[in-house]
């Protein structure tokens, strides 16, 4: 049982140890250049914390259908939306590629999205509003995403020390019973210690008594003898 208390104690500490030394997620959107299927184009990526490559890929896909495109392919890690509708910038349609990749750091998730505004790929140098309305789209995407993933991680921590702390009332209820049985324990000893002592005594006085009782015995033997 020691052994399997140390063997969790350490697991436990090791677990703690690897969130409580994690830096904080530094989401930034980042102006970059990347391949996709179009070839290489200028685009936005962000890394995305604590999350898988499919799981990120889902909710993009997900995201684009809820402005509406035409139509979608993928072909690997690469996807393409047709005449995707951010109505927000007006009713010209774009063309939407992106592509997802593990980043350097466990359980996070590199998407760069390019965006063809119809002749020329989205760039800060030459669409500026646009670049801001798109910088602004990844950005909540990625916070949104990475939220989502830590806030289940608290889920699970919270759960985790509601458990914890109904464990130790428990103990601590065990202990407070423990003590009082002990503290009802040594005020028996106590007692029985006092009752051997005065046991003792009254025993002491029972033996004089006796020998004094046995000498009366043997006195009125021998003079019931001696009457002839």
């Amino acid at each position: 049982m020691k052994t399997l208390t140390t063997l969790l104690s350490a697991s436990l500490l090791l677990i703690s140890s690897s969130i409580l030394n994690a830096q904080n997620y530094d989401i930034k959107v980042k102006e970059e250049n990347e391949k996709f299927s179009s070839g290489s184009q200028n685009c936005l990526s962000v890394i995305i914390y604590e999350n898988e490559l499919d799981a990120v890929d889902k909710e993009f896909k997900s995201l684009m259908k809820d402005f509406g495109y035409d139509k979608q392919s993928s072909d690997g890690d690469l996807h393409f939306y047709d005449n995707v509708k951010f109505k927000d910038l007006g009713n010209n349609p774009a063309d939407v590629y992106s592509k997802v990749e593990k980043a350097k750091e466990p359980k996070t998730v590199k998407i760069s999205v390019a965006f063809d505004l119809g002749g020329a790929y989205m760039s800060s140098s030459q669409h500026k509003d646009k670049y801001e309305y798109f910088r602004k789209m990844l950005n909540e995407f990625a916070v949104k995403l990475t939220k989502e993933a830590v806030n289940e991680q608290l889920k699970v921590a919270n759960k985790v020390l509601s458990g914890y702390e109904d464990k130790q009332a428990s103990l601590e209820k065990d202990n407070k019973n423990l003590d009082e049985d002990i503290k009802s324990y040594n005020e028996k000893i106590k007692k029985a210690q006092d009752d051997i002592a005065k046991n003792k005594s009254d025993l002491e006085v029972k033996k004089k008594e006796i020998e004094v009782q046995k000498k009366v015995t043997e006195t009125l033997k021998s003079k019931y003898e001696s009457v002839k």
